[in-house]
């Protein structure tokens, strides 16, 4: 009956489930989700994401009650560091960004740089981009460490990886771009008290700046297991937090699509850094990171990971309606430049503690 009620359009990255005529009503999708509850974990496992294409999800709510058939513990606390917008209505549904259109955002396992991301993250599609580009890139991070240099990756591995965030009190015209919230927003409070708190409890060392500024700095494991399979996994935000990431994405945008405009977001983005590198040092930017003992890492390292990430980098166009569950254990998200409109949201489940600490 199963094969009967749904079709399976595409044994790939993502998998592709597709309704039958008849079946598209949110209601039947949730039913379908809780007989088939095991089936979709294991295939969740096998492909590492799973895409629901040509359903009736028009609203948050109806996302919201969809995902928790599969994972009933979802969370809405929330430490990353790209703005989001709860969405009215629902309890665990956020826009999925809110960065301009025209950044990119490179491919990371959510909030990796932390020592409990979530298990699972999903995405919908409630209008699909009216123009180039927007689509949410996934990756298989598990190729990734495969294919990575040997010497690289066991560096990695040894060394593990230092995280520096940077958030001002207040914006002024000198802020780094890359500073995108404010710490009052990443923590939503206003409270330094309860900011140090939270914290200690995530192993964050914290240093109150002047102006009412925040820098965190964390280490940890750049190399994870599975929880499930016990292979190996690429397990960071090296390729996100680096000073030198956004510059060099929009680099490969532009081989990837020919469009100009990325070639001229490029050249800006690479003056800009440099400008602020000069000015602050790469301690000071919006994000950087380092080798867990203070060793800067090579830009030819950073150069080797991207080319990875980019030869396994899966473009698939979003239609209205479309439902992405990820194994957030396994498989990045990131999302290409875009203009006109585009409305894409997300849910996460419960945080779960990485292996390397259990």
């Amino acid at each position: 009956s199963l094969i009967m009620e749904v079709e399976i359009v595409e044994e790939s990255l993502p998998l592709i489930i597709r309704s039958k005529v008849g079946n598209e009503s949110v209601t039947f999708l949730k039913n379908w989700i809780t007989e088939n509850k095991e089936w979709i974990e294991a295939k969740l496992l096998e492909h590492g994401a799973i895409m629901f294409r040509g359903f009736y999800i028009t609203e948050g709510i109806h996302f919201e009650q969809v995902v928790q058939k599969f994972q009933p513990e979802l969370s809405n606390e929330y430490r990353g560091t790209s703005p989001r917008q709860a969405i009215p209505g629902t309890q665990f549904v956020f826009s999925a960004s809110e960065i301009p259109s025209f950044m990119p955002i490179p491919q990371h396992l959510e909030m990796s740089f932390l020592r409990s991301p979530p298990r699972n993250i999903f995405f919908c599609c409630l209008e699909a981009p009216t123009s180039f580009g927007g689509e949410t890139t996934l990756c298989d991070f598990k190729k990734v460490y495969d294919e990575l240099d040997t010497n690289i990756k066991n560096e990695f591995e040894t060394k593990k990886v230092t995280y520096i965030r940077n958030y001002n009190g207040r914006k002024t015209f000198l802020t780094d771009p890359t500073m995108l919230k404010g710490w009052q927003d990443v923590f939503d409070t206003n409270d330094k008290e309860t900011v140090e708190k939270e914290c200690r409890k995530n192993a964050i060392d914290i240093q109150w700046k002047k102006g009412n500024g925040l820098r965190l700095i964390n280490t940890e494991s750049a190399i994870e297991k599975h929880p499930d399979t016990g292979h190996k996994v690429w397990f960071n935000h090296a390729g996100v937090f680096h000073w030198s990431v956004i510059a060099a994405e929009y680099y490969r945008i532009y081989k990837h699509s020919g469009w100009i405009r990325f070639f001229f977001l490029w050249l800006i983005a690479l003056v800009a850094k440099f400008f602020f590198l000069h000015i602050f040092g790469s301690d000071n930017v919006g994000f950087h990171t380092r080798f867990g003992n203070g060793d800067e890492i090579p830009s030819r390292y950073q150069s080797h990971l991207g080319d990875i990430i980019w030869r396994n980098m899966v473009f698939n166009r979003w239609e209205k309606g479309d439902i992405v569950m990820i194994d957030n254990f396994r498989v990045s998200h990131g999302r290409q430049p875009y203009s006109g409109r585009r409305k894409v949201v997300v849910s996460w489940s419960k945080p779960t503690l990485k292996p390397s600490y259990t």
